[in-house]
């Protein structure tokens, strides 16, 4: 059963692949992120469009509800981010639900025992794919302008 989970999360990761391909990203899929590269800070998705490095941890989820991120996940995928100097998101798909949302790292809420936290209200007003495609091009979002500066 966790195979056949694993598999599935594997085509939702190469979904996603496909997308950021399509819109003009060169995507790299790192196929064993979780497995034995712990030691190295390898994240499940590297996108990278006019020198714009965008770095991505993938969740999927079946029912609408919170996503919890290991500690170890987390700092990898800033550590990598650090070192390319890109721009960390998870990136969550509600199956059959929501397309892809795109969490900013900084969104993340800390849990009490120092794991990570995305909300539902943050997957449902996470930024989406014109979104990301908008900001790897370096144009400011609607919501940047309308975020109480000046209103």
């Amino acid at each position: 059963m966790k195979n056949k989970r694993r598999s599935r999360g594997f085509a939702h990761e190469r979904d996603l692949v496909h997308k950021l391909w399509e819109k003009g990203f060169a995507v790299v899929r790192s196929p064993a992120s979780g497995a034995k590269t712990r030691r190295y800070a390898v994240p499940d998705i590297v996108a990278i469009r006019q020198g714009v490095v965008l770095v991505f941890e993938v969740k999927t989820i079946h029912n609408e509800r919170p996503v919890y991120i290991p500690k170890h996940q987390v700092d990898k995928l800033l550590e990598f981010t650090k070192r390319a100097g890109g721009r960390p998101y998870i990136a969550v798909k509600i199956i059959g639900v929501t397309g892809w949302r795109f969490i900013p790292i900084g969104e993340l809420e800390e849990t009490r025992g120092g794991n990570y936290r995305v909300s539902i209200e943050k997957i449902h007003s996470g930024l989406r794919l014109p979104d990301i495609i908008s900001l790897s091009l370096g144009n400011k979002l609607l919501t940047d302008y309308t975020s109480g500066e000046g209103s």
